[in-house]
């Protein structure tokens, strides 16, 4: 697959952490604009730290064949609850 996506524009929901599960939707519909497509991300149950260059590990599911690929979403232009995710995702499946 081997995407890289960046310049996304996310606005956090409180506080300086948002919940794994609100960067991977972030991520999952970025990348939809980008593919057309919605892929499924799960980046784990942990609280992400809103810190610049704050990386999170990801599985991403291909929905049109059930291919896991690993993906890492990186975090960055922190601005209090604002922030900006760049998508990495490996050229070969799991």
């Amino acid at each position: 697959m081997g995407l890289l996506l960046t310049g996304c524009s996310f606005s956090a929901s409180a506080g300086l952490t948002v919940p794994a599960s609100d960067v991977a939707d972030a991520a999952a519909g970025a990348l939809e604009e980008q593919v057309g497509t919605r892929p499924d991300l799960d980046c784990g149950d942990e609280r992400v730290k809103l810190i610049d260059e704050t990386t999170v590990d990801c599985t991403l599911t291909d929905p049109s064949s059930g291919s896991e690929y690993d993906a890492v979403v990186t975090i960055s232009d922190v601005e209090g609850t604002k922030y900006h995710v760049a998508v990495q995702v490996a050229d070969t499946a799991n």
